[in-house]
């Protein structure tokens, strides 16, 4: 909050600045004054709304979850909330992740997850049962990444009129913003009042939070790509654009985005062509189809991710098959073919073909 010393200095410069400025008609001092306590006002009103916002967002995670889970409800599943929740921790312990996150599933069949204020995660129940582990850690390690940029409270700002912040700064009563604050957060949950930047860098970041835990560098990718096939594109175009303007990227720049990182982490060397051919060095070795749920273009993904970890660690070995059938590479595994893929003997030898471990 403002001093009356830094007031008067702040109004000072302001008058000054203002009748200096070219094509600026003079104006009264009483009309100064008036635009000045506004301007002064409004940059009050917002600091005081910001500290109150990250005192929530630092400070008040139980208060933030259970306002949460009030408007979208909590699945009781005491399986599917372990699994959520140990992921959750691998994430959190990765070396990379800040703060403590509240992971919740909601009852919703649809495909999505969301981070509001007070680093409280919401995942849907579709998303938990649709995706693999790999594919559901790249989004939790997305949400994580936008709860360590702040997004939650930025959004929430954005939605707050000047009106409003005003209202609060003159009350100053804590405890009244910290409720109103918190409806406005809770709001934000709907609204999902975010830009395309603020997405990217949580994909970008999230590749790196899943990676770091030991997950699949495909796993983004993958997840992208089971995204695509349910809801499309999410992309608007031409005027439409004015009606429902984008606030996330095209779907498959998303999976394109994920894939580049999966090949950089491999330092170069893997790919999936035409999201369903892996390649080693340019070179095709194996060309994924839909088996039981999982999409080619998911497994794809998830196999190429399996040789960009080996790539990555420095591990490159001869290819071989199991006992359980299944490809490896050292202990890594790669991929446990399905009926129509070719057979794990095709498979490792055309992989060694690539990597010259014959």
């Amino acid at each position: 909050m403002l001093n009356n010393s830094a007031k008067r200095l702040l109004g000072t410069s302001l008058t000054v600045l203002l009748l200096l400025m070219p094509g600026i008609t003079p104006v009264s001092k009483a009309e100064a004054s008036s635009f000045i306590q506004n301007l002064l006002y409004s940059a009050a009103a917002y600091g005081y709304v910001d500290w109150q916002l990250n005192n929530l967002n630092n400070n008040h995670q139980a208060d933030m979850l259970t306002q949460t889970q009030k408007q979208t409800g909590v699945y009781k599943d005491d399986q599917m909330n372990k699994y959520v929740n140990n992921m959750a921790k691998r994430l959190m312990g990765n070396g990379i992740i800040k703060a403590h996150y509240e992971v919740y599933i909601t009852p919703d069949k649809k495909f999505n997850a969301f981070c509001t204020v007070g680093h409280v995660i919401a995942v849907n129940r579709g998303a938990v049962e649709e995706l693999n582990e790999d594919e559901l850690a790249a989004v939790l390690g997305h949400e994580m990444a936008h709860g360590e940029h702040r997004d939650p409270v930025n959004g929430t700002q954005k939605i707050m009129g000047l009106g409003m912040a005003i209202d609060l700064y003159l009350n100053s009563n804590p405890n009244r913003t910290s409720q109103v604050l918190g409806v406005v957060a809770g709001n934000y949950v709907s609204n999902e009042v975010i830009t395309l930047q603020e997405e990217w860098n949580a994909d970008n970041a999230g590749f790196y939070n899943a990676v770091a835990a030991g997950y699949n560098p495909g796993g983004g990718a993958a997840a992208m790509a089971r995204l695509r096939s349910e809801l499309g594109e999410l992309w608007q175009e031409g005027l439409s654009q004015v009606i429902n303007p984008n606030n996330h990227p095209k779907t498959s720049d998303r999976v394109n985005n994920f894939a580049k990182h999966m090949t950089d982490y491999s330092n170069g060397h893997v790919t999936v062509k035409n999201d369903k051919v892996v390649q080693i060095d340019g070179k095709d070795v194996i060309t994924l189809v839909k088996a039981d749920t999982r999409l080619a273009e998911e497994r794809a993904f998830l196999t190429a991710g399996n040789i960009a970890r080996v790539y990555h660690d420095k591990a490159i070995s001869a290819a071989y098959v199991g006992n359980d059938g299944s490809v490896y590479i050292g202990k890594q595994l790669i991929m446990t073919p399905a009926d129509k893929d070719a057979n794990a003997r095709q498979i490792a030898d055309k992989i060694n073909a690539a990597t010259g471990q014959r």
